[in-house]
C-alpha cells in the first residue's frame, strides 16, 4: 500500500535552524550557548528586548531564548514575545519560584539557570520536536483524502469541508505535521496552547478534543481511521489506508 503524505508550501522560504537569545550574563553561562550550537543551531545574541524584536521580525528562528535574572521582566517579555513568531520560546530564569509565572505568560518551556548543559540541550531538543517551524506563506498537508490547509485554516475530507473549532484545527495540524509519528498528549497541548500542562490534565483535555475530531472525521468504526490512539503513548495521524500485517503498533491501538 502506497503511503500518501504530502506537505506543500507556496513560495516558502527555506528556514535556517537558528536560535535568538536575549540573556543576562549572570544567568547565561557560555556552556548553554555551546549546548545550543551542539544541536546544530546558529546562535544570535541580543542585548536589548527591542533589538530582539527587530531581528525576530526579519528572520525566521527555530527558537527564541529569554535568559533573565529579573523574574518580573521575564514575565512581561514572554507575553510580548509570544506575538513575534509562531516559534518555540524557552525561558531561563534565576529563581525556581518564577517558573510557573513565565510558563503562564507564554513560554513553551522554562528552566532555572543552574541547569546542566546536557540537560538543557535535551530540553531544547524535546521542545523543537514538539513545535513546528512556521513558514511565511503557509501551506497544505495532504494525507489520503484529508487536506489540511494551514494558510486558510480549512480542512477538507473527500473534498468536503470539515467544521472544526480553532483548538481542534491546531491539534489536527500538529498531528498532520508529525504524520506517522506518535505525539504524546502533553506535547500536543503544549504545541497548541503554548502552555505546559500536567500529564493528567493534558490527557483529559486532549482526549475530549480527539474524540470530537475522530467523530468529525468519521473515524469511529472505520477500517482506516485517520487518528489512532496508541495506548500508553499518545496519538498519531495515520498516513496509510491499511495497517501492515505484523505492525508492532497493532497491539497498542485503541479502536474505540
Amino acid at each position: 500500500m502506497t503511503t500518501t503524505t504530502q506537505v506543500k508550501t507556496k513560495g516558502a522560504e527555506v528556514l535556517v535552524k537558528q536560535a535568538c537569545i536575549l540573556a543576562d550574563p549572570e544567568v547565561w553561562p557560555s556552556a548553554l550557548t555551546i549546548a545550543l550550537e551542539s544541536l546544530g543551531l546558529q546562535v544570535t545574541a541580543c542585548s536589548e528586548l527591542h533589538e530582539l524584536f527587530e531581528i525576530a521580525r526579519q528572520e525566521p528562528f527555530s527558537i527564541l531564548v529569554l535568559a533573565q535574572r529579573n523574574g518580573a521582566f521575564a514575565v512581561r517579555a514572554c507575553r510580548v514575545m509570544r506575538d513575534l513568531q509562531e516559534v518555540a520560546l524557552m525561558a531561563v530564569i534565576q529563581r525556581e519560584g518564577d517558573l510557573i509565572e513565565v510558563l503562564d505568560a507564554g513560554a513553551d518551556d522554562a528552566v532555572v539557570a543552574r541547569i546542566e548543559a546536557p540537560l538543557f540541550a535535551a530540553r531544547v531538543r524535546a521542545l523543537l520536536r514538539r513545535t513546528h517551524p512556521s513558514t511565511r506563506s503557509g501551506g497544505t498537508i495532504a494525507i489520503r483524502d484529508l487536506i489540511i490547509d494551514l494558510e486558510k485554516y480549512q480542512v477538507l475530507l473527500n473534498e468536503r469541508p470539515v467544521p472544526l473549532t480553532p483548538t481542534e484545527f491546531r491539534l489536527l495540524a500538529v498531528l498532520g505535521q508529525q504524520a506517522g509519528r506518535v505525539v504524546d498528549p502533553r506535547a500536543l497541548l503544549s504545541a497548541v496552547h503554548q502552555h505546559d500542562y500536567s500529564e493528567r490534565d493534558a490527557q483529559n483535555l486532549v482526549k475530549v478534543h480527539i474524540a470530537n475530531l475522530r467523530r468529525k472525521l468519521s473515524d469511529s468504526g472505520s477500517r482506516s481511521p485517520y487518528i489512532l490512539c496508541v495506548r500508553g503513548f499518545g496519538y498519531m495521524l495515520e498516513r496509510r489506508s491499511q495497517i501492515r500485517e505484523g505492525d508492532p503498533l497493532t497491539d497498542y491501538i485503541d479502536h474505540d
